[in-house]
């Protein structure tokens, strides 16, 4: 019997049907030779990042690897969680996407406000894409964090899903327990300067609940995920 390759879990954009035979791109092979050190004869989990995850069997193609489909599945959500957040400073952003990506966080939406703006997103997008397939590799899940493109949080406000529950990172509001109910849970964490009036007052018109996530005063990129660790405990 085959044994299965650990850590094994790979990022591929399609995962085929039982029977095919799958290519590895050379970073695919460069990760299960150089870092997991599998072998053919092994198996190993695929998953598309949209749900789909696949056991692969590998077969020997030269002084390479291809995977054979062994077995395909489709798994879904049984919860999600979407961040609006402000810009930190400098690149702190590239950490916050990597660690969102291991929680288990849906849809991250950077928000433009008036006292910062992510004016550095377009030229880090390449890095963030790359960790993001990271952190897949890192938590073993089915699921990628989708990155979308920097917004005005006027805009972002008005292409929020329905239902669910949806909170504000603030110092001043009360304590919150894990355990939320209802999904998805939107969160919304200010810049490093924090929302302005305007901004706080719109939050608030459109359902979000004060929390606070420490009894200090945090970064931005610390209080986002700070809030995403605990939508995760919950």
């Amino acid at each position: 019997m085959p044994a299965d390759a650990a850590p094994s879990w790979l990022l591929l954009p399609e995962l085929g049907a039982v029977g095919e035979r799958l290519e590895f791109s050379a970073d695919d092979l460069h990760y299960l030779t150089r870092v997991c050190r599998v072998r053919a004869g092994e198996r190993v989990t695929a998953t598309d990042g949209r749900g789909g995850v696949a056991v692969l069997h590998l077969e020997a193609d030269g002084p390479a690897l291809r995977g054979s489909v062994e077995s395909v599945e489709q798994r879904e959500r049984s919860r999600e969680a979407w961040l609006l957040c402000g810009a930190p400073e400098a690149d702190r952003g590239d950490w916050l996407v990597e660690k969102l990506g291991e929680l288990g966080v849906a849809v991250f939406q950077p928000v433009d406000c008036a006292r910062g703006t992510w004016e550095r997103a377009a030229r880090r997008r390449d890095r963030w894409s790359r960790l993001t397939a990271a952190a897949v590799r890192q938590s073993r899940s089915p699921f990628r964090i989708e990155l979308r493109e920097p917004l005005p949080l006027a805009e972002a406000l008005g292409r929020l899903p329905e239902g669910g529950s949806r909170w504000l990172a603030d110092e001043a509001g009360p304590r919150k327990a894990a355990g939320v109910a209802g999904s998805p849970v939107v969160g919304a964490v200010g810049p490093a300067a924090g929302f302005d009036d305007p901004e706080w007052s719109s939050l608030r018109e459109r359902g979000f609940e004060p929390m606070c996530l420490s009894g200090n005063r945090l970064r931005s990129e610390t209080a986002a995920l700070a809030w995403a660790a605990w939508w995760a405990a919950g």
